[in-house]
């Protein structure tokens, strides 16, 4: 492997990993153990990544010790979301062993597979990268992948193989991506996002072109043509650039869309003016159809047929936490998503007033106090196509709660938008309420980027236990 300073990885070297259960570094620590490579870590407390990992022989410890970090240990891999102050990773710089971020050991393992491809934007990118995945896995080119969600058809966040192709999420988080050295690069939009990061919507920008620049001339770029950055982002391209969309201005697009039973969708496909087939997916959404075209020009670009790609698309079934169907009971239907921005709550919500004939219920969990104080505004008009809003308290993540914001507050704001805005702030008095409001026919979809799914399945466990007796 490539080195840094005077270390070079090699397989039986032991890597700590502290941010285990993380989406990325959860799928890096696997991909590293079927390198051969010894992996033990730590996260805050267990989830179902760190069980997973756990099931595989990696040791996890539970907690931040700096005692963890013992002699023995030759790489430390980090992420960014542990904070500059962790006890091991402060242990780990006195120590002066060798620290990777994780974004950094991603673009070593890019480098050296040879053919990167890194999906990147504020939205869709786990879905993309995914798509992206199964198009390859499928046709044949045996890509590693690493996404920030969990793959139906991968049973996880992660696959190791043995060509040099590999996929992977690209995260704008405290500017990451930079660390990445793609031969092919999507970004599927640029929005504000990060707020604690990028002060302003132009440093966000400036930020992607610099993920832009990345590609070189002999590689290739993917944008969404109607972002509005789009002619500002082109400016930093160096690579050749392919659009996608839903309007002929772009190179590859759909006409004629229109929803598919009993959650999907399909649009007539063409490639600048030349139509090339149906593209139908089984996942529902205007979005998702921009993301399987973005996921189509790559895979073209790695030499899968066409009518072989939509042929594997129509068997996509999502990621964990995008959109996922929860189950059903006494009539309410469940499903869970991971929006937590403006656009993204606006756009899902679209997407389930089309789809889904009955009353709509939103249990929205804001997710970081910076997040939610910096779009206040743009959460407060963004629920509009939900029948009711149930706001439940900010998941607070890596930060501290200053006493400037809260889902309270969110809630009197949005009230001026919105009929019916009920905060009930915590889980438990949350999934008692819908056990005793909601009506058969009724659709309750859980959104956030914490742990709000898990209203969702309390109440189906609920819900069915009432059932029996």
């Amino acid at each position: 492997m490539a080195e840094k300073g005077r270390i070079r990885l090699k397989p039986g070297d032991h890597l700590y990993f502290i941010g285990i259960g993380g989406a990325r570094l959860s799928a890096l620590a696997k991909i590293m153990l079927e390198s051969g490579y010894k992996v033990t870590g730590s996260d805050r407390k267990s989830s179902r990544s760190t069980m997973e990992l756990e099931a595989k022989g990696v040791k996890v410890h539970y907690g931040h010790r700096a005692e963890q970090i013992t002699d023995d240990i030759d790489v430390v891999i980090y992420t960014n979301a542990v904070g500059e102050q962790n006890p091991e990773l402060l242990a780990a710089r006195a120590k002066g062993l060798p620290l990777y971020e994780g974004a950094e050991l991603l673009g070593i393992l890019m480098k050296e597979k040879g053919k990167g491809i890194a999906v990147a934007g504020t939205h869709g990118k786990t879905t993309t990268t995914a798509m992206i995945s199964l198009l390859l896995i499928r046709g044949g080119k045996d890509p590693t992948v690493e996404v920030g969600g969990e793959m139906h058809e991968l049973q996880g966040n992660h696959r190791t193989g043995q060509s040099p192709y590999f996929v992977v999420e690209a995260c704008e988080f405290r500017r990451s991506f930079l660390y990445l050295s793609p031969q092919i690069a999507v970004v599927t939009n640029v929005d504000w996002d990060h707020p604690d990061c990028f002060p302003t919507a132009g440093a966000v920008v400036d930020t992607f072109k610099e993920f832009i620049a990345l590609v070189p001339p002999e590689g290739r770029l993917v944008l969404w043509q109607d972002d509005p950055h789009r002619p500002e982002l082109l400016k930093a391209a160096r690579a050749p650039v392919s659009t996608f969309g839903l309007s002929p201005e772009a190179d590859w697009y759909c006409t004629e869309i229109e929803p598919v039973a009993p959650m999907g969708i399909k649009g007539q496909l063409h490639y600048k003016g030349d139509y090339r087939g149906e593209l139908v997916l089984s996942v529902p959404g205007e979005h998702n159809l921009r993301n399987a075209l973005a996921a189509l020009i790559v895979a073209l670009e790695t030499g899968v047929p066409l009518a072989d790609s939509l042929r594997y698309l129509q068997t996509f079934t999502g990621v964990r936490r995008r959109f996922e169907l929860k189950g059903e009971a006494a009539g309410v239907v469940v499903i869970d998503d991971y929006a937590h921005h403006p656009a993204a709550i606006r756009q899902t919500l679209a997407t389930v007033r089309k789809q889904y004939p009955g009353r709509v219920w939103c249990v929205f969990q804001p997710h970081l106090y910076s997040r939610t104080k910096h779009l206040f505004s743009g959460f407060a008009h963004a629920f509009g196509d939900a029948d009711i809003l149930v706001l439940a308290d900010i998941y607070a993540a890596r930060e501290v709660d200053r006493g400037e914001v809260s889902s309270r507050l969110l809630a009197d704001e949005t009230r001026k938008h919105h009929p019916d805005v009920r905060y009930l702030g915590g889980m438990e008095e949350i999934k008692e309420h819908l056990l005793r409001e909601t009506e058969p026919g009724d659709l309750v979809l859980t959104m956030g980027a914490g742990d709000i799914f898990k209203v969702g399945e309390a109440f189906l466990q609920a819900q069915r236990v009432q059932d029996q007796i």
